[in-house]
């Protein structure tokens, strides 16, 4: 069957749903209203939406058949007249069966982060974020069959949720600049880490370091650019967009470690948050690598188990490989992440529809759609939660990586740099007061006689 194109909108009474179908016979088309389901097929299109209420069959309620443009109009009547459906433009939570929908709905029951007293940057987040966890269950609704030939003994798993393997085989055949894993298919978390490490510590270039810091007239600017609309708390997703989540990959998600997908998020994010201020807002013909090799989940496969170490790894990247190296750019980029967050799962996800795009886009790059972009895109829309969200964004502006931990002795490059700074100025100053020592005292053109 195909899933056809189709949108949603809604006034206070009535839902209007507009399916478009090219070429069918009106006779095979069939319409069901099961409470807050609406089913449709015409062969051979078929098209489940499940609602965030419940909507029922009733004089109002009709649907019409434009033969020129191929567009079915549903109008459907809310059971409660004057009840908002949220997210009706998220059109892959639509599509989700009733269990994932209520898995969003029932996920968590108390706000994850309390403080008491003083703030402990330690874990936290981490821990709360582990019970959020919830068990899950299979959808009897869709029949699923695991796909055999991916579990293969010996091989390693690595993407969204660690659930594909056989992508990167051949990846050093092939102008991948993104990727630093020697052999994926045949590492292991450790080793993937280990190597993420070493990558780092070598491409870390200390005089690069110590320019940028002296001499950041062009980085200022950077700094202070305020952060793009498009991450309001209830942005506007365009057509391009829609169509975009309608053509994503329909599947259940079942995440074995949801506290590793947030933080995988939050590696991201500030990829994508950096890059997008380095440019003053816009994105270039080379920001696919550029995010790619700032994000440690993508260079690298990581996975990560605490948000420190999280935003720890993301600055050392952000050190590391980078066209502007400064640290005041790298905690902006953080801020930018904590108020992206804030703003809930919307504004997330429209930085990961514009991810997508970036790397559908790429000849080599978009095979990191289909590990993870193409995954978050979705689990964003059904499997999410605003509450986890905002109590990660709520640690983030309260913990602080300090540049001892990046291991590169950052403190001690700026001192250098401050004093081959203030030596220099003085070593001018006393050239100049040498210089006009020496100079010879000039006579006047005229002698008063």
């Amino acid at each position: 069957m195909i899933l056809p194109k189709f949108s949603v909108r809604q006034d206070n009474d009535r839902v209007y749903v507009t399916i478009h179908v090219a070429h069918v016979r009106t006779t095979s088309i069939e319409l069901d209203i099961d409470g807050d389901q609406l089913k449709f097929s015409a062969s051979p299109y078929y098209l489940r939406l499940t609602f965030p209420g419940k909507v029922i069959e009733d004089e109002d309620s009709n649907a019409k058949f434009d033969a020129g443009t191929g567009d079915i109009l549903v109008t459907l009547s809310k059971q409660t007249p004057g009840e908002h459906f949220e997210n009706l433009d998220l059109l892959t939570s639509l599509l989700a069966t009733r269990r994932e929908q209520a898995n969003v709905a029932t996920k968590v029951a108390r706000p994850l982060i309390e403080e008491i007293g003083t703030v402990d940057n330690s874990g936290g987040i981490d821990e709360l974020l582990e019970r959020a966890r919830i068990d899950e269950d299979f959808d009897w609704e869709m029949p699923q069959q695991l796909d055999l030939g991916e579990l293969q003994v010996g091989s390693a798993k690595y993407g969204f949720n660690q659930q594909y393997t056989g992508y990167l085989t051949h990846v050093h055949s092939t102008a991948n600049e993104i990727n630093e894993v020697v052999d994926p298919d045949h590492s292991t978390p450790d080793s993937r880490r280990q190597h993420r490490i070493a990558c780092e510590n070598a491409k870390f270039d200390q005089e690069y370091y110590m320019e940028n810091y002296l001499n950041d007239e062009d980085i200022q600017p950077l700094i202070k650019h305020p952060l793009s609309t498009d991450t309001l708390s209830d942005p506007e997703f365009t057509a391009t967009e829609q169509q975009t989540m309608v053509n994503l990959p329909s599947k259940t998600l079942l995440i074995s470690n949801k506290q590793a997908v947030y933080l995988g998020m939050v590696d991201l994010l500030f990829a994508y948050s950096l890059e997008l201020r380095s440019h003053l807002g816009e994105l270039t013909i080379e920001s696919a690598w550029a995010i790619g090799a700032v994000s440690s989940t993508l260079s690298n496969l990581e996975q990560f188990a605490t948000l420190r170490e999280t935003c720890v790894a993301s600055y050392r990247r952000g050190l590391a490989y980078t066209l502007y190296r400064h640290w005041d750019l790298c905690e902006r980029a953080m801020d930018d992440v904590r108020v992206i967050c804030q703003n809930g799962r919307r504004a997330i996800l429209k930085v990961f529809l514009e991810l997508k795009r970036v790397f559908d886009e790429h000849d080599v790059y978009y095979v990191y759609s289909k590990l993870f972009l193409d995954d978050y895109c979705v689990w964003l829309q059904v499997g999410a939660s605003d509450e986890v969200l905002k109590s990660l964004a709520d640690k983030l502006a309260h913990i602080e990586v300090e540049q001892e931990e990046v291991e590169w002795d950052l403190d001690a490059l700026e001192d250098r740099v401050l004093m081959s700074s203030d030596s220099e100025a003085e070593e001018e100053q006393e050239e100049q007061e040498h210089e006009a020592q020496e100079e010879p005292t000039r006579r006047p053109l005229i002698e008063m006689l």
